[in-house]
């Protein structure tokens, strides 16, 4: 009884080793073991027994802008031909994938092209050229919808729009700096789902890079940012936030851990735990008076509409930054200057 107890645990381990791994099959084994509450050790084992008792394989796909064209034939070959004909054809550069069918064609091909052009010279030249092809029937394929290679595009956060009008409608209410940061930091947060918030804002009029300071932040240590400034200064990577910085515009990264951007920081990433990032400009007039990076724990998908949303909060709180920080006028139009 205790082995067959023992089996039922190993196949529930599997069974969400493997669930884990279509839904993202990048996923290190560390963070594997924390989902599935096992140790690291055994992920590994288990991962193996997959692999060579069940043939379990992870595979990756690759969108190339510059294959605009692709296409499907089906094949009907000379008696005795369809292997060598398969075999030709998997060859080929242009060909992606070649299969063995039964009914009206023998041998399925499906192939990538820059051009229409392009498809149609393979298919005279080297489809129906090859003296084993009988009949070649093809098929423009004009898109995908689904299948098990391709999971729900994660979910967006939720924009809760009580706690953002509750945060921005009247005039400002922040008797001091903190209680400002805390505002937006409450407005990244409950309003528009985010995980983890920082806010860096400006030393100086212009708002340059090399004055800024980080005023506040929510859910990151302190330690993720010193050891992110220091590869920063250090030339390894640009960073996020210094880009949004030096090009005015808002930048996002759908999962930080592999994005190339962060390419000398993804064990930073990995190590704090986050996923998505959001970076939106704070913009007084022509000048950039602070950043609010928005963190989140798991993929997020964020549309132009979240964005827009997003830009707006960053934007509604730019004034009172900018007079907070001595890089506005204190009052406009008798306005009580914010603390």
């Amino acid at each position: 009884m205790p082995g067959r107890q023992r089996r039922q645990e190993l196949d529930e381990i599997d069974r969400a080793l493997v669930a884990a791994l279509r839904r993202d099959g990048r996923t290190p084994n560390v963070e594997l073991a924390k989902l599935v509450g096992v140790s690291e050790k055994t992920v590994r084992s288990r991962i193996a027994r997959l692999v060579g008792e069940h043939g379990l394989t992870v595979t990756a796909r690759l969108s190339d802008p510059a294959q605009r064209s692709r296409m499907v034939y089906l094949l009907l070959t000379e008696p005795g031909r369809r292997f060598g004909v398969a075999e030709f054809l998997a060859a080929q550069s242009e060909v992606d994938q070649v299969q063995l069918i039964t009914g009206s064609a023998d041998v399925m091909v499906s192939a990538s092209f820059p051009d229409d052009a392009a498809a149609l010279r393979f298919q005279v030249q080297v489809v129906e050229g090859h003296p084993g092809v009988r009949s070649a029937q093809s098929c423009h394929l004009i898109g995908e919808v689904g299948g098990p290679a391709f999971e729900a595009a994660p979910a967006g956060p939720r924009v809760d729009t009580e706690v953002l009008a509750a945060l921005m409608i009247g005039p400002p209410r922040h008797p001091s700096f903190d209680a400002l940061t805390d505002a937006i930091c409450d407005a990244m947060t409950g309003g528009l789902g985010a995980d983890r918030v920082l806010v860096v804002t400006s030393d100086r009029p212009n708002g340059d890079w090399a004055g800024y300071t980080v005023s506040r932040r929510r859910g990151i240590s302190q330690r993720y940012l010193d050891a992110l400034v220091a590869r920063i200064n250090d030339g390894r990577t640009d960073g996020v936030i210094k880009r949004v910085w030096e090009s005015r515009l808002h930048m996002f990264l759908a999962d930080a851990r592999t994005d190339p951007l962060m390419a000398a920081a993804h064990d930073l990433v990995r190590a704090e735990g986050y996923v998505s990032l959001l970076t939106l400009p704070v913009l007084y007039g022509d000048s950039l008076v602070a950043t609010i990076s928005l963190y989140y724990d798991r993929p997020v998908a964020l549309d132009d509409q979240y964005i827009a949303t997003a830009q707006g909060v960053a934007d509604h709180f730019a004034v009172t930054v900018a007079r907070a920080l001595g890089l506005a006028p204190s009052t406009i139009a008798g306005e009580p200057a914010p603390g």
